[in-house]
């Protein structure tokens, strides 16, 4: 048994000798901090709740790791995770954890900035609103827009009961008519007539409405006739 002990007993000493080295380089490698910013995902949030107002959407997420590691590390590999499925109505302020933080393994979250996030969450609602196209330009001469038709005319909007309340139009964008002699048709995605950064959004239909302009050729003009001229009056002498 001592025989095999010491068979390339040189050899043995120097791979744990070695060994050793390894551990304490790798256990006493210089750590690095880096900062990141980060998107948050709000996730789980019960169907008949909406979040509502300016919402934080992006924080810094600083992260700890050796140099080897935080080499190979970007922003779209960390992401912010909060689960809303506990909320509550109203103004509240949720809690951001290092533990919600999805970060590539071998770094740890050193400092997350803001760690507190508001939320303001409302009941979702729904109505239904008419569609509305903006024409631009008019048609050549001798031709004038009869008319135009969308279809379908109305849209239904969801968002937070607030913002929906709000809205009273779809707005299908500005057509141009410079230049058509002849009826035509496009289609087109239309958008709630809300301010910017509201969460108010078409819910149905789907896909875009078609609106189709009628063009005609206008009634000619009759010029007047300088024979049938009124003559003017006299006074009394």
């Amino acid at each position: 048994m001592r025989v095999i002990l010491r068979r390339n007993l040189a050899l043995k000493i120097f791979s744990l000798l070695l060994a050793i080295v390894c551990w304490y380089v790798v256990g006493h490698e210089e750590l690095r901090l880096v900062d990141f910013t980060v998107p948050v995902d709000y996730v789980h949030l019960p169907p008949a709740f909406a979040l509502s107002g300016e919402v934080v959407d992006r924080v810094s997420v600083r992260l700890r790791g050796t140099e080897a590691n935080m080499k190979t590390v970007s922003g779209s590999d960390i992401v912010a995770r909060i689960d809303l499925s506990q909320v509550l109505l109203g103004e509240q302020h949720v809690p951001l954890t290092p533990q919600m933080v999805r970060a590539p393994r071998g770094t740890e979250v050193a400092r997350l900035v803001p760690d507190l996030l508001p939320l303001r969450i409302e009941k979702k609602m729904r109505r239904t609103v008419p569609v509305v196209a903006e024409f631009h330009g008019t048609p050549p001469r001798g031709f004038e827009k009869v008319r135009h038709i969308i279809d379908p005319p109305e849209v239904e909007i969801e968002g937070p009961s607030s913002e929906v309340s709000k809205v009273s139009r779809a707005l299908a964008g500005s057509i141009h008519l410079n230049g058509e002699t002849s009826d035509y048709e496009i289609t087109v995605t239309p958008v709630p007539d809300a301010p910017p950064g509201s969460r108010v959004r078409i819910a149905s239909p789907s896909g875009p409405v078609r609106v189709r302009i009628l063009i005609r050729p206008a009634p000619p003009t009759t010029p007047a006739d300088p024979g049938r001229a009124t003559r003017p009056r006299q006074g009394p002498r």
